[in-house]
């Protein structure tokens, strides 16, 4: 019995040596389950840069079509712009190969104020898109009466519509500029981009000079003296690479020259009328009392 009493303390004393403190067993963590949840950590880690990562080509991607989108829509409206410039000169070349009446427009569409002279349209038939009548700067300076079909102050809806649906040059007279002057005192002459001036008048040269339209763009000024009226001087400008001198014979519809000059950043009231932005010369009837130093304006 003693014997069984002492094993018994024995063994009471042996796990009151081994006993923990009282918390410990609910605060413990095997080494298995802190590897399980580093591991766990790690793959989450990666699945969240793996999104990231995946985002960010997305975005990129995005990006990358935006701009080919974009591209494309430029490249188009250049190629219908070159298409359409191309189709005209096409027909242009197809028109001049017999007469037509088409030619006889081109030669003699209008006249000046109070004379018989014969105004023809300073370019090749074809490449004219429209001639926007409008107020010349200068009060001495005739009005140009055309003597064909043209819309007197309509809406730029319809010249452009009646632009896009006409095998001709639209001709119509723009809105007033407030100077004072005659509304059909200048016109621009709206031409595909490139093509050769022609003179408007049969006469003799008497000007060539260069100026500085608006203080932007060097520009050329060019004065002929309409044959039968000595007393008048045909005045053009937004001309390059002239082709004439002063004291030369030009013919109407015949003699080039110049090409038309490239204006950039000159926001021009007749493109607000036409279905494609071009350039145009600038055209207008003056004495030859009047001493025009090239500020025609456009």
């Amino acid at each position: 019995m003693d014997e069984l009493t002492s094993k018994a303390g024995d063994a009471e004393e042996f796990n009151e040596g081994n006993a923990q403190p009282q918390g410990v067993e609910s605060c413990f963590i095997p080494a298995e389950a802190d590897r399980d949840t580093a591991a766990k950590r790690i793959k989450l880690k990666r699945k969240i840069k793996r999104r990231q990562r995946l985002r960010a080509l997305q975005r990129a991607v995005l990006m990358l079509l935006l701009l080919l989108i974009f591209y494309m829509i430029g490249y188009v409206f250049n190629d219908v712009a070159a298409y359409r410039g191309q189709s005209r000169i096409r027909n242009a070349k197809a028109s001049e190969a017999q007469p037509s009446e088409m030619q006889r427009l081109y030669s003699n569409f209008a006249t000046a104020e109070g004379t018989d002279l014969k105004i023809a349209i300073p370019g090749r038939v074809g490449s004219v898109i429209g001639v926007g009548f409008h107020q010349a700067e200068r009060k001495e300076a005739l009005a140009i009466i055309p003597i064909v079909p043209y819309l007197n102050r309509e809406t730029t809806t319809s010249v452009r519509e009646l632009s896009l649906n006409s095998n001709k040059p639209v001709f119509f007279v723009m809105d007033s500029r407030g100077r004072g002057t005659k509304p059909t005192s200048a016109m621009d002459v709206a031409m595909v981009p490139g093509s050769e001036i022609l003179s408007p008048v049969d006469g003799v040269v008497t000007t060539v000079k260069i100026y500085s339209l608006y203080g932007k763009i060097t520009d050329f000024h060019i004065e002929i003296q309409p044959d039968g009226y000595p007393n008048l001087r045909v005045a053009i400008i937004h001309i390059d690479n002239v082709q004439v001198k002063v004291g030369q014979r030009v013919e109407r519809q015949t003699t080039v020259i110049g090409r038309l000059r490239p204006l950039p950043g000159i926001n021009s009231q007749v493109n607000r009328y036409l279905p494609e932005v071009v350039d145009h010369v600038h055209v207008q009837i003056n004495p030859s009392t009047v001493n025009v130093k090239g500020e025609l304006g456009s």
